[in-house]
């Protein structure tokens, strides 16, 4: 595990934790969908209404719609902090060394610095699995879940197509532009690789304003589409489809835009399989994804 500076850092836990922080929806899925949600006694930083479990968190206890003050994470005598390495900085919610000093252990995910992957994703589910001594179910889930991507990576290798795929996201109040998120920075281009799609890279940054312009330029076959802390994916959509400036763009023109929540997109969910099948199923009509 890796600190937000990308810095090693080993975390003990003496035994199973029973009040448990949350901090990002994506953990906040995977407590969900572990059977641990009992254990969570405060969650922080969900990233939108677009879930799966959008009724498991709505019954979880809301800290904050931001990163919660350190009071607030004391006042809930805590065991453990499962959270968003980002959130862990003396700027934030505090390191792991000072969490660690009052007795409370830490365990980090969505690490950035490093580049986030499938790797890191699967990595993060193994520890909640060692942390809450449910490896034999977090072990099968990854099993199942390598094996659902190998199949449909396979299957998407028989279409003699590879679209050409740009991920829009949204969030904020600046209804006119649009952001992009290189690789390093989210799970969807892998996502797309996976279903036999081309992700597009707009720029080296590994994040940016993406304006019209942009995305004429990119020209996408397909663009998913994702919200940040929004509801209303379709009217999101429509907006897009109706943006005189980008009727020429491929995708716009014809219409193909996959709407994917975001923490799935960009952080990892445990329905990220049957998503990246999804996503097959809408590149290549022709082909069966079973």
């Amino acid at each position: 595990m890796q600190d937000n500076a990308g810095n090693d850092l080993k975390q003990t836990i003496e035994a199973e934790p029973k009040r448990v922080v949350v901090i990002g929806q994506n953990l906040a899925e995977l407590m969900i969908a572990f059977g641990l949600q009992d254990k969570v006694v405060g969650v922080g930083y969900l990233d939108g209404a677009d879930s799966y479990y959008r009724d498991g968190l709505a019954e979880l206890p809301r800290l904050s719609e931001q990163v919660p003050s350190a009071e607030s994470v004391m006042a809930l005598n805590p065991d453990l902090i499962l959270s968003m390495s980002f959130a862990m900085t003396e700027e934030n919610l505090g390191t792991a060394e000072i969490w660690n000093s009052r007795g409370i252990p830490v365990l980090m995910a969505d690490n950035y610095t490093i580049g986030r992957d499938l790797t890191s994703y699967f990595d993060d589910i193994k520890r909640i699995g060692t942390a809450f001594g449910i490896s034999g179910k977090t072990d099968e889930y990854i099993a199942n879940e390598r094996l659902a991507l190998a199949d449909i990576s396979t299957i998407a290798a028989r279409s003699k197509n590879k679209p050409r795929v740009l991920l829009v996201a949204s969030g904020g109040s600046n209804k006119l532009t649009y952001n992009y998120y290189s690789p390093s920075l989210s799970l969807v281009d892998e996502m797309v690789e996976t279903a036999g799609g081309k992700y597009i890279e707009v720029t080296d940054d590994s994040y940016a304003e993406m304006s019209a312009e942009s995305i004429i330029k990119a020209a996408p076959d397909v663009i998913v589409m994702t919200q940040f802390q929004k509801a209303g994916s379709e009217s999101e959509k429509a907006t897009l489809l109706a943006d005189a400036r980008l009727r020429h763009v491929p995708a716009i023109a014809a219409g193909k835009i996959f709407l994917l929540d975001y923490a799935t997109s960009i952080r990892g969910t445990p329905h990220l399989g049957e998503l990246t099948r999804a996503l097959a199923t809408f590149l290549h009509a022709g082909l069966v994804f079973s």
